[in-house]
């Protein structure tokens, strides 16, 4: 699902920018995962992102983690058209996005959904 269509320039590049605003940081390959498409165009978009300052990135060891560059001269407007298209996208979908693991159950422990939100994620 394309939203943002008129104003991206890939789909790809919608979906990158969509999940460092809900889940503030990760790395090409996770999101790359979490969308089921390929590494490699979440990584040519990630570094245009970077080389037009809408996303800095560092590296953690061997990974590089991308995360939206709070100087960035018109972040704000950005996150505020981001939160317009997560409401056009269906349920499931936001609430994938909403809802981060951090790390692994317990073996044995039966899973629970729960719905933890950022402070201004639901605007």
């Amino acid at each position: 699902m394309f939203i943002l269509k008129g104003l991206l320039r890939a789909e790809t590049q919608e979906k990158a920018l969509l999940y460092l605003l809900l889940r503030e940081s990760g790395y090409s390959k996770e999101i790359a995962d979490f969308y089921a498409i390929p590494t490699n165009p979440v990584q040519k978009q990630l570094a245009r992102l970077e080389e037009d300052g809408v996303v800095i990135s560092q590296l953690i060891g061997k990974v590089r983690s991308y995360q939206l560059n709070p100087r960035y001269p018109f972040l704000e407007p950005l996150k505020a058209l981001l939160k317009a298209a997560v409401a056009a996208y269906p349920v499931q979908v936001r609430n994938q996005l909403l809802i981060q693991r951090t790390r692994p159950r317990q073996a044995g422990k039966s899973l629970e959904i729960v719905r933890t939100t950022k402070p201004g994620a639901e605007d």
